[in-house]
């Protein structure tokens, strides 16, 4: 005897009927599925470029990149307006120390940790070197850590050990070299999407003018030194405002929204052949 389709979809459906019949529920079965993402849309939720294929942990687990944005904006705003001394702030961010420490530096390094678990290298490196700066920075104006205080006259006050020549003409060397590690940022990330780039920008000049203040301050020049780091709030502001945006456009992609945010792909003018 020969079984046509039209016959088996008749049995089909008759068993189903009778299941529902008896008051029974039909069996439950599960369709496995799986989302790939082309290359632009992995470039702009992982900040990451697609070199080869898709690591299958990016399927199963979370995206950790806005967790480490997150980190990013929520520290740099507000120590950016210290920095540029609007209503009354002051002193170089030092009010800042355990939002550095525990907001900034603890989820940047999570996230790098996170983003190198499933197989993202330069978001890994970036958020990585972002949050052992904002520990570093956080740190040096700690007294228990004493990085300041043997450069105050009495070689105990870190207040006065922060604002120091010595201390300031030290320091300014970790912004100078933070500056050169942006603009190797900034050229890596030319792979990516036009705010990402746009942010290591404004992070070079930011770490270049602080650089340019302390020195300054070194020399006991309070005036032009004082506009170099407001100088720097500025451009470190404007870097926060990029990646606020960044982080809403992501956050957007994460729950479907049907409103996309352009982040200006550069991916395509690459090509594929290192895909």
């Amino acid at each position: 005897m020969v079984t046509t389709q039209m016959d088996v979809d008749d049995n089909l459906v008759h068993s189903k009927t009778q299941h529902y019949e008896n008051g029974a529920m039909p069996g439950l079965t599960q369709i496995p599925t799986s989302v790939t993402l082309s290359a632009e849309q992995f470039e702009r939720l992982y900040l990451n470029p697609m070199m080869h294929r898709q690591s299958a942990l990016t399927k199963n687990l979370g995206n950790p990149t806005p967790l480490g944005l997150g980190a990013f904006v929520l520290t740099t705003t507000p120590l950016s307006c210290c920095l540029m001394a609007w209503r009354g702030a002051g002193g170089g961010g030092a009010a800042f120390t355990g939002v550095l420490i525990l907001f900034g530096g603890l989820l940047l390094v999570l996230s790098s940790i996170l983003e190198f678990v499933i197989g993202n290298t330069f978001s890994s490196v970036v958020f990585g070197h972002l949050g052992a700066f904002c520990l570093a920075f956080g740190a040096s104006m700690t007294p228990s850590f004493n990085s300041a205080a043997p450069y105050s006259p009495s070689t105990t006050d870190t207040l006065a050990g922060l604002h120091s020549p010595g201390f300031v003409n030290t320091f300014a060397f970790f912004f100078l070299f933070m500056a050169l590690l942006m603009f190797i940022y900034a050229i890596c990330a030319t792979r990516t999407n036009a705010v990402y780039v746009a942010i290591f920008t404004s992070l070079i000049l930011v770490f270049s003018l602080l650089a340019a203040a302390y020195w300054r301050l070194g020399l006991e020049d309070a005036l032009n030194g004082n506009r170099l780091t407001v100088g720097g709030g500025a451009a470190l502001f404007f870097a926060s405002m990029l990646g606020f945006y960044l982080l809403t456009a992501q956050l957007l992609d994460s729950v479907g929204f049907p409103i996309c945010l352009p982040v200006g792909d550069l991916s395509r003018f690459w090509g594929n052949n290192k895909r």
